[in-house]
């Protein structure tokens, strides 16, 4: 799961995100659209889009020989691999930081968004911050807190891949031996 973190603009609130995005994992560019972050969706989205030109341009032309039709389908795969698989990674990052540079900041009185914006390096720690020895001990179990439960979500993302991965070599043998 991804940690949540309160930001707020002019009593507008929001919520940020770290770690690794499991609903982009799973529902993809609906995340960027329900959270009516265009670019992030457009992100998203481009693989498809660029797929689905060179499929009509394959259609167009007519070219139907199987060299063609490998490096597309090859090209399709990678480019739905790079949505699929390598987004989630950086989406929360990325939507956090936009936010971050619209002005959405943490409330002042809430340490657990700013112990982990401020120890992840979104944000930098204030001179007020800095000579507070009990805030800085506060900030710093908060920040171990993040990074044990990191290293958890870690862990669950590589099993996960490692099921799917064991899933689809089956069915591929199961496919194969028929």
């Amino acid at each position: 799961m991804a940690i949540e973190v309160n930001l707020e603009k002019y009593g507008h609130k929001k919520k940020g995100f770290l770690g690794f995005s499991w609903t982009a994992f799973f529902f993809n560019f609906f995340v960027p659209l329900f959270r009516l972050d265009f670019l992030g969706f457009f992100i998203f989205i481009s693989p498809y889009l660029i797929i689905a030109v060179i499929v009509s341009f394959i259609l167009i032309t007519g070219v139907n020989d199987e060299n063609t039709i490998l490096v597309s389908s090859v090209i399709s795969l990678i480019l739905k691999l790079i949505s699929r698989l390598v987004l989630p990674f950086y989406y929360n990052k990325m939507y956090t930081r936009k936010l971050l540079k619209q002005g959405y900041l943490p409330p002042v009185d809430d340490d657990y968004s700013n112990a982990i914006l401020k120890g992840t390096g979104y944000l930098e720690y204030t001179d007020e911050d800095l000579l507070d020895k009990e805030k800085m001990e506060r900030y710093k179990v908060i920040i171990e807190e993040y990074e044990n439960e990191r290293k958890k979500d870690m862990h669950t993302i590589i099993i996960v891949f490692a099921l799917i991965g064991v899933l689809i070599a089956f069915f591929y043998f199961m496919a194969s031996y028929s």
